[in-house]
């Protein structure tokens, strides 16, 4: 099983580096290749980064910003057709792991449960209404379905919404053509759940995820208040 990491990233280094630091020291071991998609549209920015990391293969095809959309819509090709992952991690270049994070049993699930187009990790509550309720899950509680395995795995699952926040999926998703434009996100969760994923599941089987049990808690922390990217 090869396990790829993508940060996404556009310039804010500070929390790059404190992303990449988490990241190798709660998923070293089990992680096959390192990539950096670079989103500056900067080259002086993509060589800097190449010095900084020489462990990751910094990737980005344009000289100018592509936004959200636009970055992952180019990762995602990039992936798809250079990289022999067969899963990646995706990592957006403000989040921390608040401990570590087994891929391998993540990943069993995924191969297990066809159905799942990902299994995400839970941050802290953000916005006013996810900090009232007391949480993401706790916001909607009834729209996620406790599951398990014969492991001891636990993990949620619900069709709400497709998240970049921290997540292990299939390299084949990286075939599905994430949009470019305004609330990307948004349009390719729905998007998935019209027209099914790329490995034959319809799309009203379609199932997203949070790793953990109910009452895992959080496992990451957004860590970045102020947005560099456009397009979200």
């Amino acid at each position: 099983m090869n396990v790829a990491v993508l940060i996404m990233t556009d310039g804010r280094d500070e929390l790059l580096d404190r992303t990449l630091q988490s990241a190798q020291g709660h998923l070293g071991g089990q992680v096959t290749r390192w990539f950096i998609h670079d989103d500056t549209g900067d080259g002086d920015h993509r060589e800097d980064l190449r010095r900084r990391y020489p462990q990751a293969e910094v990737i980005s095809a344009s000289h100018h910003r592509a936004g959200f959309g636009g970055s992952i819509h180019r990762a995602w090709r990039w992936i798809s057709l250079f990289s022999e992952a067969d899963y990646v991690f995706h990592l957006e270049d403000d989040f921390i792991l608040n401990r570590r994070v087994n891929l391998r049993a993540m990943a069993r699930v995924l191969a297990a449960c066809p159905h799942l187009a990902q299994l995400a990790l839970r941050r802290q509550a953000w916005n006013a209404d996810e900090v009232a309720a007391g949480g993401i899950v706790e916001q909607h509680p009834d729209d996620y379905v406790d599951a398990g395995d014969h492991d001891g795995n636990r993990w949620l699952e619900h069709r709400r919404f497709f998240t970049t926040n921290p997540c292990l999926y299939r390299r084949q998703l990286c075939t599905a053509d994430w949009p470019t434009g305004a609330e990307s996100e948004g349009r390719f969760g729905l998007g998935l759940l019209r027209g099914g994923l790329p490995w034959g599941v319809p799309g009203d089987r379609v199932r997203f995820g949070f790793w953990g049990a109910r009452d895992s808690g959080e496992w990451v922390e957004h860590i970045g208040h102020q947005r560099a990217g456009t397009g979200y």
